[in-house]
């Protein structure tokens, strides 16, 4: 699905952090077909491509990252007016980690915490920039906070306006989906990470016709395994880290 209009509240961009953007390229080229850009509208890094849509960004990691740090992916959301969603997000228990409004001179870009202190960034714009396609092969399709805290819903809730709805509650499995304002079918998840090791992050989707046939790839361009490939609710998945260990996700809707 094609989108440049992508409304207030909605994901609008995947962003890879690389100690080594050409290698990212060389990965990620391989493993999902997809083609990059010179720096483009997000002012640095590389717009990468697929059959002509913007699927996401790869952009350096600052000189002052640490030795040695792995790379990471990054979801940003976009909103209406940065300083009216900053005091949003500071009134229901969050914190704003970095902001800057006039960011390349015609968007506004934060890095905000949710109240229980999970990072996530917010842009502000009113050009074509953000992502150009979702739900498509390549492309991203699932956007999923991993939570110690599961009554964060609430402060979701409060910021972005979402319709949640609890789909399992139990000691083994809590989880959530979150609707966007003005639509009905789930946009993400919210799951409950409380009883394993894994850190709290939003994790981004990446949608593919192979789920299998990918996992054999990664190992072949220098990634590896996190979780095999398994059946879901939602389809065939996998979950890895590439060639810079940066953990990423992989599904094959049903």
């Amino acid at each position: 699905m094609t989108d440049t209009t992508i409304s207030a509240n909605h994901p609008c961009w995947v962003e890879l952090s690389s100690p080594d953007v050409e290698s990212a390229r060389t990965f990620y080229g391989e493993l999902f077909g997809w083609d990059f850009t010179e720096p483009g509208p997000m002012g640095f890094g590389v717009k990468a491509m697929r059959q002509g849509a913007v699927i996401a960004g790869i952009s350096p990691q600052p000189d002052e990252a640490p030795a040695g740090q792995p790379a990471f992916w990054s979801l940003y959301f976009r909103v209406d007016e940065l300083t009216t969603f900053l005091s949003r997000v500071d009134e229901a228990g969050g914190q704003a980690m970095m902001a800057i409004p006039e960011f390349d001179g015609s968007a506004g870009v934060a890095l905000v915490a949710d109240s229980a202190g999970t990072a996530f960034g917010v842009l502000e714009y009113d050009d074509d920039r953000g992502l150009t396609a979702v739900d498509a092969a390549g492309a991203a399709c699932w956007f999923e906070l991993h939570t110690k805290d599961f009554a964060v819903q609430d402060f979701y809730r409060s910021v972005f306006d979402w319709d949640l709805s609890t789909t399992s509650d139990t000691a083994d499995f809590r989880y959530a989906t979150f609707a966007l304002p003005g639509t009905e079918a789930p946009r993400g998840g919210i799951l409950d990470t409380s009883g394993v090791g894994i850190p709290a992050h939003w994790e981004t989707y990446i949608q593919v016709d192979d789920v299998d046939a990918v996992a054999g790839r990664v190992r072949e361009l220098g990634g590896d395994w996190l979780a095999a490939p398994h059946d879901s609710t939602r389809g065939r998945v996998g979950r890895f880290i590439d060639s810079q260990n940066a953990a990423f996700t992989v599904i094959q809707p049903r």
